[in-house]
């Protein structure tokens, strides 16, 4: 398409057919460049993160590790930490910690099965009963 120089109509021929101007062909709009450029890198802090993914540090995995080696208040903690999701890695240690004691359960009794078929188990309990006199 042309513009006319002189009124601005827009036409197809070299001249206006209103004024008789001469015309020019309108430029073509600039085609958009878009350029992707990648952000810059942010670091996350502990502190951009959901409390609830918030990761343990290595004093908090010590502490919890005496805490639930506490009888009877660190049975009550585990058990509480275990289904309690407010942390995910402190859920996650419980559950870890779950496993190792079952597995120290496991391998003793395997040992007292090993040693009372070895010794008998009369043999075993009296053993046990002299060990405890002495």
């Amino acid at each position: 398409m042309n513009k006319c120089t002189r009124c601005g109509t827009v036409t197809d021929g070299a001249f206006c057919p209103k004024c008789g101007g001469p015309t020019v062909a309108e430029a073509a709009p600039a085609p958009q460049v878009i350029v992707n450029t990648p952000a810059a890198p942010r670091t996350i802090t502990k502190e951009d993160l959901p409390e609830q993914y918030r990761p343990l540090s290595a004093w908090a995995y010590w502490g919890l590790t005496i805490l639930y080696s506490v009888p009877i208040v660190g049975f009550i903690f585990l058990i509480i930490h275990t289904f309690n999701g407010s942390n995910i890695n402190r859920r996650s240690f419980a559950r870890s910690y779950w496993i190792w004691t079952l597995i120290c359960v496991i391998v003793s009794v395997i040992a007292i099965v090993i040693v009372a078929a070895t010794v008998g188990f009369s043999g075993l309990w009296d053993q046990i009963l002299n060990a405890l006199k002495q």
